[in-house]
């Protein structure tokens, strides 16, 4: 798991994160991304742990499906993008997706 800004959590907001990871692979079965990012400030704010978010915090992606993999800590979703288009999906924070494509490429 690669976070987009680097920061330590508390141990309720790494439930969350986890919980967020449980989601995506229940959904992603039988495929397993092999790239995620997250975003911490939509986890734990001002020492304020946030239960969900208005926009998606964490992103996985699936080189072999081509699957991105999205949830906003209440709902999970998947739609096929082939990777050269990552940076190109609606509704989802560019800044996730930035960071999701360089890994890609790295």
């Amino acid at each position: 798991m690669k976070f987009l800004r680097p920061r330590p959590l508390s141990g309720p907001a790494s439930d969350l994160v986890q919980f967020d990871v449980d989601s995506i692979r229940q959904i992603a079965r039988p495929d397993v991304p092999d790239f995620w990012v997250a975003d911490p400030d939509k986890y734990e704010r001002n020492g304020r742990v946030l239960r969900d978010s208005e926009s998606p915090r964490m992103l996985a992606y699936s080189s072999k499906a081509e699957v991105l993999y999205a949830t906003d800590g209440c709902n999970a979703c998947a739609t096929h993008v082939p990777a050269n288009q990552l940076k190109s999906c609606p509704d989802v924070p560019a800044d996730l997706l930035n960071c999701l494509a360089t890994d890609l490429t790295d």
